[in-house]
């Protein structure tokens, strides 16, 4: 089963993003990445606002290495942070190591030449490298998008998770979830101010599940769903949720499952539904990890190669609940089953796909202001 699932995810535009292996010209030892990180005693990693990763990482990291983990929160997203690394770029001060969030997170950061190493030239531990530990044949490596760094030898990012994303939830006391078998079904007047979403104005969960949308059904549906029937828009990863789950709001738009997850352990009817126009947009979530430009080179080399070991990876996807890619992982049943892609059912859209980041997602952004106004 767990073959068979790989393999359904691996949809057209997944593999979009190249799947690579390779023999470096030296491949560093686990003990010889410590030694050198320890020389910069600390690595600064910008990662998702969740507490339970954050400690876990903190706690793991510097039990196995000594070198202490200073941990930056994405809150709010990866736009507050990627405009402050915009301003550290021109002032030639990049002050974080690494970041972990979406891989799309890259066409940012390369717009300065000073911003993101290769890390092509940084990932080195054969168990990483070693092509069959991967869905697809090898790493799933995300490029650059200008001359200097769109090419197989310029390793922006690296996607270490994917999964089938959650784009509607209903509360189950409020709603039958057989009751809504299209997206349209949203439109009813009598969901009129009944609706919370994940923000679409802003990058993150909202924006994904939008610019899906938009590719499906088109520029009106959206502002329809969103604007005409008076969906509550807010930027919280975990309350959002908690509204649906508790019944402050029947439905939900854009969560993700680590959230939803929190309050189905404490019985509450929040359940995801899949309408048969639209069964989901894939994504890799907050699986990426790209190495910046910051002052920690040594540690940061120490860092990257840890997250992306079997060991680290084991533990990543049964806190965010993001199916890793790794395909050597000990079990699997962390992740919830509506996140895994069902059998027989295609998944054309990817969130993490260039032509649809520059497409249909790219026109949604051109348009916020006439979908949602200023």
């Amino acid at each position: 089963m767990r073959h068979l699932l790989a393999k359904l995810c691996l949809s057209a535009a997944v593999l979009a993003l190249a799947a690579t292996s390779i023999t470096p010209a030296h491949a560093a030892s686990w003990d010889e990445l410590v030694a050198a990180g320890k020389k910069d005693g600390s690595v600064v990693v910008a990662g998702p606002s969740n507490p339970r990763l954050r400690d876990w990482i903190v706690k793991a990291f510097e039990a196995e290495t000594g070198i202490k983990v200073d941990w930056k929160p994405l809150v709010g997203g990866p736009g507050p942070f990627t405009a402050a690394l915009m301003r550290e770029a021109d002032a030639n001060n990049i002050t974080t190591d690494v970041y972990i969030g979406g891989t799309t997170s890259c066409f940012s950061f390369t717009r300065k030449p000073n911003v993101i190493a290769n890390l092509k030239q940084i990932v080195s531990l054969p168990g990483v490298l070693d092509a069959s530990k991967w869905r697809g044949g090898g790493l799933r490596v995300q490029t650059g998008t200008d001359s200097d760094h769109d090419n197989d030898n310029f390793w922006c990012f690296i996607q270490t998770a994917d999964w089938v994303m959650g784009d509607l939830f209903v509360n189950t006391n409020m709603v039958d979830p057989k009751s809504i078998t299209s997206w349209k079904d949203l439109l009813d007047p009598k969901w009129k101010g009944k609706i919370i979403a994940h923000d679409p104005r802003r990058p993150g969960a909202g924006q994904a599940t939008a610019a899906y949308l938009y590719s499906k059904f088109g520029q009106d549906f959206v502002k329809k769903l969103y604007v005409d029937q008076e969906a509550a828009l807010a930027t919280s990863y975990g309350k959002n949720p908690e509204a649906v789950a508790t019944g402050k709001y029947p439905i939900g738009i854009a969560f993700v499952q680590f959230a939803v997850e929190r309050y189905r352990k404490q019985g509450l009817p929040i359940q995801r539904v899949f309408p048969k126009d639209g069964m989901g947009l894939a994504t890799g979530g907050f699986s990426g990890i790209a190495a910046l430009k910051g002052p920690h080179k040594a540690s940061r080399a120490a860092f990257v190669n840890w997250f992306l070991t079997k060991a680290a990876q084991e533990q990543v996807q049964c806190i965010m609940l993001e199916q890793s890619i790794r395909n050597d992982l000990d079990s699997y049943d962390c992740i919830p089953e509506y996140t895994r892609p069902k059998p027989g059912v295609a998944y054309p859209i990817h969130d993490y796909e260039k032509g649809h980041h520059f497409g249909a997602k790219s026109e949604l952004r051109k348009n916020i202001a006439v979908i949602f106004g200023k």
